[in-house]
């Protein structure tokens, strides 16, 4: 049994105080991988949604790069199976994942216990669920906000919990975007989609940073939107 790291008793102090927040639910029913975990991993391998994929994880890790700190600890909300945690593990000290699904937080727990990743627990509980305080440098969400019917409330308590910046992705309004409604509507589960010039009114105060990226063509625009709120 891993014995238990400061990690692990900072965060049970996070997720342990009451709050207002206690009534919340501890997952969110239109996460899709509730009941589709396995299926996520295989879907990374279609060519499509794997193109789409790298042309994300090459505007997050840069952005994340320009953040990485050995001294600060990070929140990463939505990690799913793992695709960024390592990275987070080698780029901050503390790495804090919240996962609501409990299938994608067993397959990630597994993989990070391969990796010998001490310095990463999972909280399988829904974000919104936790008491926001301000107990991390970075709060990241990749893929989560596809998902989300209040991103507003969403954004608004990542910034409550980092004290430097947020970096987070939302699917663009567009042909791409309405393709992706589409696809997911077949399993019923709902996404949805966003202006370019939406993420910087989730967070008024704060300075906000758009990248556009996924099958970004003279045409069409990209399906992902890579955006970076920094603390004024």
């Amino acid at each position: 049994m891993r014995r238990r790291s400061a990690v692990d008793e900072q965060t049970d102090a996070i997720i342990n105080k009451p709050g207002p927040d206690a009534a919340v639910l501890s997952t969110n029913a239109n996460n899709p991988y509730h009941r589709a975990a396995g299926f996520y991993e295989f879907s990374l391998s279609l060519p499509v949604i794997a193109s789409i994929r790298r042309q994300e994880s090459r505007a997050v890790l840069g952005l994340l790069s320009q953040y990485a700190d050995p001294r600060h600890r990070v929140i990463e909300i939505g990690p799913g199976t793992g695709c960024y945690t390592l990275g987070l593990a080698r780029m901050f000290r503390e790495v804090v994942a919240v996962e609501d699904s409990s299938t994608m937080a067993a397959i990630l727990r597994q993989k990070l216990l391969a990796a010998d990743a001490p310095n990463v627990t999972v909280v399988n509980q829904d974000f919104l669920g936790l008491p926001a305080e301000e107990a991390f440098d970075v709060a990241v969400a990749i893929g989560v906000l596809d998902y989300v019917a209040e991103p507003e409330a969403f954004v608004a308590k990542m910034c409550a919990t980092a004290g430097r910046a947020v970096i987070f992705t939302a699917p663009q309004r567009g042909l791409w975007g309405r393709c992706f409604v589409a696809a997911n509507r077949l399993r019923g589960t709902n996404v949805y989609c966003y202006q370019q010039s939406t993420p910087s009114r989730w967070a008024p105060s704060w300075r906000c940073t758009i990248r556009e990226v996924g099958l970004k063509t003279p045409l069409t625009k990209g399906l992902t939107l890579v955006a970076v709120l920094e603390r004024p």
